[in-house]
């Protein structure tokens, strides 16, 4: 093309940039001097040297469109996919959903931050304003005015407004990718920026040997099936996951060994809909067992042997439906027995499932097991992630670390060397 970059005059006053983009298609915008038009068309040319040209008509995509296909374009697990959802109808959408993607900037993301932060989730579905004639709105309102709160709801939790942002920081960088920005906003905010998040280690359960005992009698007494009461001594003693546990099949028990093998977990994602997924991160893992949980899921085999309910690729704690269809969690168990057990055992009643697997690393700890070795048995992707979560439950070693420096830089005692003097060097 002999005539890429070219100025017209359209009317008096109106002056129209003329240029052709990498695919071959001509662009244009009109400015109103030529100066204007040139100085745009001189940026462009040194945005094509430096291999940053950005097409105009991209940059000015709404950020839906780009969200939706940087969603479309991941493979997620299901769960991972709703999640991701969630937050970008919840969260993001009702205030960038129809923006342009160009027009975003990062002072625009520390107001949506600081939103976020201080009303949290607005009244209505989805940050929706509701119906203000519909007999629920007004039912709402009363019940707000009787509990002395605000229409704009609560704050978001520091955890909430950290994984909106990181939705957002990604969505952002798949259109730097994809050449609808130059530079991704997001990466201009700064830690001052996002809400401080503590860690409550008050609000984690530990529980004792004999409190995991004392649950798992409850529990075969409320489920009238041992089975559910080792299911409970299986958590607290490996630190699986629940997903891990309910998706267990036989084939991957070495009761001879003492080993479990994590290689799939049940994945649930709504109206009992559920999928097998590799365990956390991907990797598969060995789990050692000690000997009387071995032996009880020893005893547990024979028993669905003699039901004609034992098969490889069987669960060990199968769904209502038969040995080849996974435990729901929720509905199964959880919803089921749990609660019920809890309170039966004496446990306050926030304790979750997920409170066994705290557990477990808090016996380890307690027995002086190296983190190292917590991190790979728990299936952490990091060690930051084990220190992060149960550093706190080490002991001050403080005194340890004076005691040990201060050995290691004592003063050798002096030999008895009689009238021979130390030679100098």
């Amino acid at each position: 093309m002999t005539n890429r970059y070219a100025i017209r005059e359209q009317t008096t006053g109106r002056f129209q940039a003329r240029w052709y983009d990498d695919g071959g298609k001509r662009r244009s915008k009109t400015f109103g001097t030529r100066t204007e038009a040139k100085r745009f068309l001189e940026n462009i040319k040194a945005d094509r040297n430096r291999g940053d040209y950005i097409d105009p008509s991209d940059a000015r995509r709404s950020f839906r469109e780009v969200a939706e296909l940087w969603l479309g374009s991941r493979n997620l697990r299901p769960k991972t996919e709703q999640s991701y959802r969630t937050i970008l109808e919840q969260r993001i959408y009702p205030r960038f959903a129809d923006r342009a993607v160009g027009s975003i900037t990062t002072m625009d993301l520390v107001a949506w931050i600081t939103d976020l932060s201080l009303h949290g989730k607005r009244v209505g579905h989805n940050n929706k304003p509701a119906k203000a004639d519909s007999s629920r709105a007004e039912r709402d309102t009363r019940y707000r005015e009787r509990a002395g709160r605000t229409s704009a709801g609560k704050p978001l939790a520091p955890g909430t407004v950290h994984n909106a942002v990181r939705v957002m920081r990604q969505v952002l960088d798949a259109a730097v990718r994809a050449r609808y920005l130059r530079g991704n906003p997001a990466h201009g905010l700064t830690r001052d920026d996002l809400p401080k998040a503590h860690r409550d280690t008050t609000s984690t359960a530990y529980l004792s040997a004999a409190q995991v005992e004392r649950l798992a009698v409850a529990m075969e007494q409320t489920s009238g099936d041992a089975a559910y009461g080792l299911l409970v001594r299986f958590a607290a003693q490996t630190g699986m996951r629940a997903g891990e546990c309910c998706g267990l099949r036989w084939e991957n028990v070495d009761l001879l060994r003492g080993r479990i093998t994590v290689a799939e977990s049940i994945s649930t994602v709504k109206n009992g809909d559920w999928c097998v997924v590799p365990p956390k991160n991907g990797k598969t893992r060995v789990v050692p067992i000690p000997p009387p949980l071995r032996d009880a899921l020893a005893d547990l085999a024979a028993e669905r042997a003699k039901a004609e309910a034992f098969a490889p690729e069987a669960y060990v704690w199968p769904g209502p439906d038969g040995a080849t269809t996974p435990l729901s969690w929720g509905r199964d168990f959880y919803l089921k027995w749990w609660k019920t057990a809890v309170g039966m055992a004496g446990l306050p009643s926030a304790l979750r499932f997920h409170d066994m697997r705290h557990t477990t690393a808090a016996l380890l700890i307690a027995a002086n097991v190296p983190a190292k070795a917590i991190q790979v048995h728990l299936g952490h992707s990091s060690f930051k992630i084990t220190m992060d979560t149960y550093g706190h439950l080490y002991e001050d070693a403080s005194d340890h670390v004076a005691n040990a420096m201060g050995a290691a830089f004592a003063a050798p005692a002096a030999p008895a060397m009689g009238n021979v003097r130390a030679i100098r060097g």
